[in-house]
C-alpha cells in the first residue's frame, strides 16, 4: 500500500484560490526523485521519469468533486500504465498536480510513495488505484 503525503504549499494555494478543484484538470506523473513536501511546490520542482515505452504523461485523473454535509471529496478514476516495447522506470512516486493554473504553473497537490523503486518490464502494468477519493476537505 502506498503512503500519501500532501505538499505543504497545497493548503496555501487552496486558500488563496489557485485551485478550482471542481473544474481544473488534475493529473498524475511518475517520479523516482524523493519529494520534499516542505520545499516542492510546482511540477518543475520534482523530476519526472522519461516518457517512453508506453509511459506518457500527463495521466488525466478525470477528477470530480462530491460533497456530503460539510465534507467535500476529490474523486478520480483508476488508470493503468503498461510498458510496451521496453521498460518503464524506475519510479517510486506517483505525483498528483493541477495542470490548469498558469501562475503558479502546475502546482503540486500530493504524492504517493510505493516504498521502493518499481521498473515495469515489457508488457507489465502498474495500476493507479485511487479508491473512492483522493483527498477530503472537512
Amino acid at each position: 500500500m502506498a503512503t500519501g503525503t500532501k505538499f505543504e504549499q497545497f493548503s496555501e494555494d487552496l486558500a488563496s484560490g489557485v485551485h478550482d478543484l471542481s473544474a481544473d484538470t488534475l493529473n498524475w506523473y511518475l517520479s523516482n526523485t524523493a519529494p520534499d513536501a516542505a520545499a516542492d511546490a510546482v511540477k518543475a520542482d520534482l523530476a519526472e521519469i522519461t516518457q517512453e515505452n508506453g509511459y506518457a504523461a500527463p495521466i488525466d485523473s478525470q477528477n470530480g468533486l462530491s460533497r456530503t454535509g460539510g465534507v467535500t471529496s476529490i474523486t478520480a478514476v483508476d488508470a493503468t500504465v503498461t510498458a510496451s516495447g521496453g521498460t518503464v522506470g524506475p519510479f517510486r512516486y506517483v505525483v498528483y498536480y493541477n495542470d490548469t493554473p498558469t501562475s503558479p504553473a502546475d502546482p503540486l497537490i500530493c504524492t504517493w510513495d510505493y516504498g521502493s523503486s518499481i521498473t515495469l518490464a515489457d508488457a507489465e502494468s502498474f495500476d493507479l488505484d485511487v479508491g473512492t477519493e483522493i483527498l477530503t476537505v472537512t
